[in-house]
């Protein structure tokens, strides 16, 4: 249990180690998970234009010895201090010293020095190494396979489809096959993220189920990972959520559709602009503004200003 907690929580620092001024951002400003408050300049990173590497950097040879040193002491470190040094050098290094990390977290059987590994890699990784994470989908340690995926998601990329939707579906079957090990949940989930975030609609009844119970606390990862399919079937998915009598239900269809609905989800949405519940309504407003102009949610409107925006938005759309 102790791992699954440490895998959850590593899965949301991947995605909150993005830059501004992206989802990460915003909700780091909010305070909230769900982009409390008013959205920042409302613009996102545009990941189709990055460059994504081939290859990691070399360690020149007369560092070599340095790196493997510092990540030893990353490991084993016996005091903050040493530990806070290591990271410092290792972080100063750069994405050459991930092939190594990657390796020792592999290795790594305490869970704090896992930690202290996976805080690194967050930092010396980002959008350009998806393509270099991909083949850890497939690593022997859950730990490492459930840290790249959840790291790649955090960069859509359609290019790495292929292997996020490969690892969803071996991370599914092995927890059907024994739901109780440990951290075998959370890698279905950050690979039924990275999947969605690349292209696929796959992993969608996930990523459903997870709108539904834990939205609050991984709104941040799903609304990130359902842009990339903002198309029919997505929408055809939310929509149905939308239109099921469960509250909950509803308000996770409205909140997905903000991400993924088109211009044909807004008749559906239009109706729960009126409706009393002021979360249902705050999401329905959420909704067309990602349907109409791809922006940011708010969320805990007071009632007042909800019913205000709301009729601003059925005049308009």
């Amino acid at each position: 249990m102790k791992q699954l907690r440490h895998a959850l929580s590593s899965s949301l620092v991947a995605v909150l180690a993005l830059s501004a001024p992206t989802f990460a951002a915003v909700a780091q400003a909010g305070g909230d998970p769900l982009f409390k408050g008013k959205q920042a300049d409302g613009k996102r990173e545009d990941f189709s234009k990055v460059e994504r590497l081939a290859a990691w950097p070399e360690i020149p040879a007369d560092r070599a010895a340095a790196v493997k040193t510092d990540i030893e002491r990353l490991r084993k470190a016996g005091t903050p201090e040493m530990a806070e040094q290591a990271e410092a050098a290792l972080v100063a290094a750069g994405a050459m010293v991930a092939p190594g990390l990657i390796s020792a977290m592999g290795k790594e059987r305490m869970d704090d020095a896992r930690l202290r590994i996976e805080a690194v890699l967050d930092q010396v990784t980002g959008a350009a190494h998806t393509r270099l994470l991909a083949p850890s989908f497939a690593d022997k340690s859950r730990e490492v396979r459930t840290w790249a995926l959840a790291r790649c998601a955090a960069f859509p990329d359609k290019a790495i489809v292929a292997d996020a939707e490969a690892a969803f579906a071996k991370a599914t079957a092995a927890h059907a096959k024994d739901p109780k090990a440990e951290g075998s949940e959370a890698e279905v989930f950050a690979a039924a993220l990275c999947a969605t975030s690349a292209g696929s609609h796959k992993a969608l009844e996930v990523i459903g189920k997870a709108a539904i119970d834990q939205w609050g606390k991984r709104g941040v990862e799903m609304r990130l990972a359902i842009e990339a399919v903002r198309d029919e079937e997505a929408t055809k998915f939310a929509t149905a959520l939308l239109a099921d009598n469960d509250r909950k239900k509803k308000v996770a269809g409205l909140n997905l559709l903000a991400g993924c609905g088109t211009k044909d989800a807004i008749a559906a949405v239009k109706p729960y602009l009126d409706n009393t519940d002021n979360s249902i309504r705050i999401a329905a407003i959420n909704a067309m503004r990602g349907i109409v102009d791809n922006d940011l949610p708010i969320a805990n409107l007071p009632v007042f200003e909800a019913i205000e925006l709301a009729k601003k938005w059925k005049s308009r759309a």
